[in-house]
């Protein structure tokens, strides 16, 4: 049992954490509803609204240990935009997650995913510049 006197110290200890937790969970939710509006934009072929829609998702914090779904959410999207031809958009996308991101495994990644882009385009050197940037930022280490 913990004493009385503890409390107030436990409270201001672990206060900040599950304020943060909370965010978390807050900004997940809101972003998995934002992503199925997305998807539901594209299929139903309104290419013009996906970019603002996107940036709803781009104004939420991902603190650093969650960036990975932040990437994941871009990859879907990239993917699903490539399915109807809409590489512009795709790249739009990729550019803001990369402006938004902070972990280099993220960027590496987002670097890796914008390659895969360009080699679709046919686009051999933006695709080589990229996965090679992606190698480099990859052997960085974060603070």
């Amino acid at each position: 049992m913990i004493p009385r006197s503890l409390v107030p110290i436990l409270m201001l200890t672990f206060s900040p954490i599950l304020r943060a937790q909370g965010d978390w969970e807050e900004t997940r939710s809101i972003a998995q509803s934002q992503h199925e509006i997305i998807l539901l934009l594209i299929e139903k072929k309104e290419f013009d609204e996906v970019p603002p829609a996107a940036e709803e998702i781009f104004k939420l914090h991902f603190p650093p240990e969650h960036e990975d779904k932040l990437v994941e959410e871009i990859r879907i999207l990239t993917d699903a935009l490539l399915h109807h031809n809409q590489t512009s958009i795709a790249h739009q996308l990729l550019d803001k997650g990369l402006a938004k991101v902070t972990v280099n495994r993220s960027k590496a990644e987002l670097h890796r995913e914008k390659a895969y882009l360009f080699k679709r385009e046919g686009k051999a050197d933006e695709a080589m510049n990229a996965f090679k940037l992606a190698k480099e930022i990859e052997q960085r280490t974060d603070p």
